[in-house]
């Protein structure tokens, strides 16, 4: 009667197939107790992926509106900040400078202008302001200061002024409006940025514009009112201190009349706040349904699961038994 039987090492790889095999499963099953999703996504959908695979990019796209919306977030909560920096600056200044021009009062005046030089420096420097490595109002060249120094500033608007020969306080500032305004002149000089940024994707539907640079009118408006007083504290073309008064009575008039201009624009920042807030939201419950739904998909049985898990190892230490006892079988044992 002819017997069938392997070898010793056909045997040794058997059992080491059924070890790993039964490993195997124990490992799987542990990973699906844990997770509570099976590790077998196909044979879980029975080879269907259509819809884990709409799931799953949907939640990429979404992942990629969080970044959006949370640097929009931060972006525009600096800019804020910064506008009530400047604001608190320059609000009371305007009043300031008309009631000390008008009080006849040249060492109060003096004073004041020197203040306000100090502010211009403390503006300038709010606009170069930077999160993480961008700076904020410099446009798409965020990667560099958006506006030059006060001296580099005052000296250009000496320079032009002096060139149009303006010595009255109408035609002084007539030339320092004409400067900010030029292409050639303040964008060409003090703003060291580039073009806007434009608008950013937060949501499938919704997009924001923080395209806000310190060449936006507003923020010339007030540079261009302060720049004013300082050229009055340097004196280089300033012919006297009538005119000097003069300059620094259309600056106050100025700023006076810019500070509601700077309202409305942090007031358009901050409706551009509230659509990321929303959109942050919207967004967030998509991803928590979404979420659900591709856990619904992928669920497995917890109770099913430790019974695969329990089994395996049963299996597992019957065979570790079984391997152990063959190990112990010699033949010289039983030829006696």
């Amino acid at each position: 009667m002819p017997m069938n039987s392997i070898g010793d090492m056909a045997q040794t790889f058997m059992l080491r197939r059924m070890t790993t095999s039964l490993k195997q499963q124990a490992n799987t099953a542990a990973q699906e107790l844990t997770t509570g999703y099976s590790a077998n996504i196909g044979q879980k959908l029975g080879g269907d992926l259509t819809r884990f695979s709409a799931l799953e990019s949907t939640l990429s796209r979404l992942k990629g509106y969080r970044f959006a919306t949370d640097t929009a977030a931060t972006t525009a909560n600096a800019m804020q900040s910064v506008f009530g920096q400047i604001d608190s600056l320059t609000q009371d200044l305007g009043g300031a400078l008309l009631t000390a021009a008008n009080a006849e009062n040249p060492q109060a005046l003096q004073s004041l202008i020197s203040d306000a030089g100090a502010r211009f420096a403390s503006v300038l420097a709010a606009l170069n302001t930077k999160v993480g490595d961008k700076t904020l109002f410099a446009g798409i060249a965020s990667d560099g200061p958006a506006v030059a120094g006060v001296d580099v500033i005052l000296s250009a608007l000496e320079a032009d002024i002096a060139g149009a020969g303006a010595s009255t306080a109408g035609d002084i500032e007539a030339a320092v409006q004409s400067w900010f305004d030029d292409p050639a002149g303040f964008e060409a000089v003090g703003y060291l940025g580039g073009p806007s940024a434009g608008s950013l994707s937060i949501s499938a539907e919704d997009r924001v514009d923080l395209g806000f640079t310190a060449v936006d009118p507003v923020m010339r408006d007030t540079l261009k009112s302060l720049a004013m007083v300082a050229l009055v504290g340097r004196g280089a073309v300033v012919p006297d201190s009538a005119t000097g008064v003069q300059i620094v009575q259309i600056a106050g008039t100025s700023l006076f009349a810019n500070q509601s201009d700077r309202t409305y624009r942090a007031a358009d920042l901050g409706m551009q706040q509230a659509r990321i807030e929303q959109a942050q939201t919207r967004n967030q419950a998509e991803t928590s349904a979404l979420e659900l739904a591709r856990s619904n998909l992928l669920a497995v049985d917890p109770y099913e699961a430790a019974t695969r898990m329990e089994a395996a190892q049963t299996q597992l230490e019957t065979l570790y038994s079984v391997t152990a006892r063959l190990s112990r079988l010699r033949l010289v044992d039983f030829l006696r």
